[in-house]
């Protein structure tokens, strides 16, 4: 499936925190063997897993699409758009959070501002039966 938007709930470490977990993980494995130690083995495992780790989440024709990598493989789950029944919009700094509702249970997903236009136009396309409800349009990136 095409990307159309990019989510910015989407993660992958950084190349930086990859070469830690890497460098972590080998001392674990090392000083396990060297002590006999079984729980740094496991400690090595979940940095080994950290570096493969990665989550997509973005939206395409078919809907939104959430794609998991990991050691055991890659699990993508899609919310087509025909179950979606409404889409509450959240305005925070930079960033649009769109809860996307089917029912009671929905997907909350970040987006950066200027993806706002192309997804409303996406859902009046592909989901035009959903109710688009924006909670809060606070445009100004003050405190109080």
């Amino acid at each position: 499936m095409e990307a159309i938007i990019e989510s910015q709930s989407s993660y992958s470490a950084s190349l930086k925190m990859k070469v830690v977990l890497l460098v972590f993980g080998i001392y674990c494995i090392y000083s396990a063997f060297s002590a006999f130690e079984i729980y740094k083995i496991i400690v090595a495992v979940v940095a080994f897993y950290g570096i493969v780790y990665k989550k997509r989440i973005y939206v395409s024709s078919n809907g939104l699409v959430r794609e998991v990598r990991g050691v055991l493989g890659t699990s993508v789950e899609v919310l087509p758009w025909e179950e979606i029944k409404a889409a509450t919009v959240v305005y925070k700094g930079a960033l649009v959070m769109v809860f996307f509702e089917k029912g009671i249970t929905g997907w909350k997903i970040l987006f950066k501002r200027e993806d706002e236009r192309l997804l409303s136009e996406l859902l009046c396309k592909y989901a035009p039966d959903a109710e688009v409800t924006i909670v809060s349009d606070v445009r100004s990136g003050s405190k109080k």
